[in-house]
């Protein structure tokens, strides 16, 4: 997971095609936009390749990088009115997905923020 983070962001402003949702798309993998998605990106990597990603469908992918339907639609996919992302964003959904340890952290100082602001505004009011 860490290669395909590393692959995306050697060009981090590069805009990467989302896919359909897996709900949406059964085992399509075809991006929908005109630019390559996270998947072609992998595919086209021999290392990748050669240790194992027998091809670019949904089920080849998740089979190689051990991920559910959920966590690759996470990571690679978008919807009608977002069916782009700069390859940083989509390399940041990678990591959350391979350790969501940090996501998680930063969800919680968030919660712990809205119950301090409550907090405060009922014993002030």
């Amino acid at each position: 997971m860490e290669r395909w983070a590393s692959l995306l962001e050697r060009d981090p402003h590069r805009l990467i095609a989302l896919l359909r949702p897996s709900w949406a798309a059964g085992d399509d993998i075809a991006p929908m936009a005109a630019s390559p998605s996270a998947v072609d990106l992998a595919w086209v990597d021999p290392v990748f390749r050669v240790t194992g990603l027998a091809g670019r469908s949904r089920a080849d992918v998740k089979a190689f990088f051990q991920l559910s339907d959920a966590e690759l639609d996470r990571i690679a996919a978008g919807s009608r009115r977002v069916p782009l992302r700069p390859a940083w964003q989509v390399a940041a959904r990678i990591r959350n997905v391979a350790d969501p340890r940090p996501e998680k952290l930063i969800l919680i100082g968030v919660m712990l923020m809205i119950v301090s602001v409550v907090g405060a505004a009922q014993w002030l009011g």
